[in-house]
């Protein structure tokens, strides 16, 4: 097809037109220009978090300032400005902000808001961070796990004796670097990719972080698992009595199982489906009157998924690794799928896919499932440790820096966790940390007046001064009911 030649040129505009034109744009943007405001750099009140005053008063409150110095001990020279209790309470204030890269650290210096509420005269740089993870020892992560175990015990004693459930778990964290201990291991994302191996304990339902470790991207997650569990019981106060240990496929180590036994514990373990577990299988589907529904186990259904499409069967195991054979429940769940022949002919296909629990619970399959499943939610706390707190993020060379680092984000974690279940209303306990920054703690404000008249200005917001109010109400309540405890304490 030949294109023909049409005469379309724009039509040339006259001078007085295109003067008329860049007249118009000169005074459209004079007008613009007009609306814009002064800036000043002359507020010394502003901050970015004005309600951080309520966990600062939180963190008094509890003695976390106490514990610090009780158990954080490094030697420093007569003119050091800033002691080392301290340097750990700036990185605990850094991680609950969300500023966890070290780079962000520096937004507290040019907070005055912030230094005025918690009275602090000048905030380091985030070199002094570097420098200051760079002189700790090994003995210092003792020190850090020690603070821990006993901000724990301070929270156990405003509570009742408990029975707890451990829930157990690992995680892949990718490295972008050249870390100290990194390998190359299973990465479900990033093939090929160097990595740390964070291995986590948490209380089931209350979500308290236990125990953290981090180990080389290729560890298995049975490897040295007794001696964890051991370090969990030790770390756990008095007042919380564990009643069993729960974990998913990698964990059911038949030593920790036979530890458990031995302390009247429960387990509860997923069991990979390797050869013992599927010759198992085989056999029970070679006998169906082994497999009864989870309706005929047990009769209040309450979930959608326990209907007459699940089975269970009860079956003693024995891996070629354990010394003794324990009980395994296996359960299957069926799958209706259609397929089509050659001929049209379409046909209705009945599939299954199982999986298998070994306990030492008296628990019928229906109660064990839903027992197991609630382990669930240590995949949520996980997500949180990562994205609330940054414990993905190890830009440190060293392996001690990274743990050191990590400890301290666990510690913020278990502050912010009291400081939702203790102060916040019904509707924000169970929310993360990412939630109760954006919509409480981290609100721009100002701190105004001084002394007793001093007070924090804050937008307009009806859902906050409702949150703020309910917040001032439990922390009176908590600071009388918490002082008579540690007086008989």
């Amino acid at each position: 097809m030949v294109p023909q030649a049409t005469n379309h040129a724009p039509e040339q505009k006259t001078r007085r037109e295109r003067r008329i034109e860049i007249l118009a744009d000169r005074r459209r943007i004079k007008q613009i220009m007009k609306k814009l405001r002064p800036v000043t750099f002359d507020n010394n009140t502003v901050t970015e978090a004005g309600n951080f005053q309520f966990l600062a008063r939180f963190k008094e409150l509890i003695g976390l300032d106490a514990l610090i110095e009780d158990h954080f001990h490094l030697e420093q020279k007569a003119n050091c400005v800033y002691p080392a209790s301290k340097l750990v309470d700036h990185l605990l204030d850094c991680a609950l902000l969300g500023h966890t890269r070290f780079s962000h650290m520096n937004a507290l210096q040019s907070d005055p808001g912030y230094q005025i509420v918690t009275g602090v005269d000048r905030f380091p740089d985030e070199s002094t961070f570097r420098g200051f993870l760079g002189k700790l020892s090994w003995s210092h992560l003792i020190q850090l796990v020690a603070l821990n175990r006993d901000l724990l015990a301070r929270k156990a004693r405003t509570g009742e004796k408990r029975l707890v459930w451990i829930d157990i778990d690992d995680t892949v964290i990718t490295l972008f670097g050249e870390q100290e201990g990194a390998t190359n291991g299973y990465n479900p994302r990033y093939h090929g990719r160097p990595s740390y191996k964070i291995r986590v304990a948490f209380i089931a339902g209350s979500g308290e972080l236990i125990h953290l470790q981090v180990n080389p991207g290729n560890t298995n997650g049975m490897k040295d698992l007794l001696s964890f569990v051991k370090e969990i019981e030790a770390m756990l106060p008095p007042e919380w009595i564990i009643e069993g240990i729960r974990a998913d496929c990698g964990f059911a180590d038949d030593a920790v199982m036979a530890y458990a036994e031995e302390r009247g514990w429960q387990y509860i373990f997923k069991l990979p489906k390797k050869a013992t577990v599927k010759k198992a299988i085989a056999y029970l589907e070679q006998h169906p009157a082994f497999w009864e529904t989870l309706s005929e186990k047990q009769e209040d259904i309450t979930f959608a998924t326990e209907d007459d499409r699940w089975a269970a069967a009860d079956i003693p195991i024995l891996l070629t690794n354990w010394e003794k054979a324990r009980r395994c429940v296996i359960y299957r769940e069926a799958h209706e799928t259609e397929r089509t022949t050659d001929d049209q002919l379409t046909m209705a296909l009945t599939t299954y896919s199982f999986q298998a629990i070994v306990t030492n619970a008296d628990l019928k399959p229906l109660p064990l499932l839903r027992s197991y499943n609630k382990r669930a939610n240590i995949e949520n706390r996980i997500d949180e440790l990562k994205e609330g707190y940054a414990v993905e993020q190890n830009s440190q060379h060293s392996l001690l820096r990274n743990l050191l680092f990590s400890w301290i984000k666990a510690i913020a974690y278990n502050v912010m966790v009291w400081f939702k279940q203790t102060l916040m209303p019904e509707s924000l306990k169970r929310c993360e940390v990412q939630t109760i920054r954006r919509s409480v703690i981290r609100v721009p404000g100002n701190v105004v007046g001084s002394g007793r008249y001093q007070h924090i200005r804050l937008a307009p917001n009806p859902t906050l001064a409702g949150i703020v109010e309910t917040i001032q109400y439990k922390l009176r309540a908590f600071a009388e009911r918490f002082v008579s405890i540690q007086q008989m304490a």
